[in-house]
């Protein structure tokens, strides 16, 4: 199955990298590393996460040992990743 991003999730994710780039490039390798790690999973087990009662068919993968959540949508044969956004952040729709 194929992973992409959507528009506003590459560009959370490039504004994610760049604040934690500015303090610390390693720990931004990693951060980058562990998103790419989950998409990995995401793709070859695109039903493993929690599906969202409020959202059908969105699911949530929070990034362990960051405080950040990956929300994705199994669309046919395709995995959307539609935000990476902060943990503490209100849901996305709201």
């Amino acid at each position: 199955m194929r992973v992409r991003y959507s528009k506003l999730a590459l560009a959370e994710l490039d504004a994610i990298l760049a604040d934690i780039r500015a303090e610390n490039p390693r720990a931004a390798a990693r951060f980058d590393e562990r998103v790419q790690g989950v998409a990995e999973r995401i793709q070859l087990f695109p039903e493993s996460a929690e599906q969202l009662e409020q959202r059908p068919g969105v699911r949530r993968v929070p990034l362990v040992r960051y405080p950040y959540v990956i929300y994705y949508a199994v669309i046919e044969e395709e995995v959307t990743i539609l935000r990476v956004i902060h943990g503490a952040r209100k849901n996305p729709w709201e």
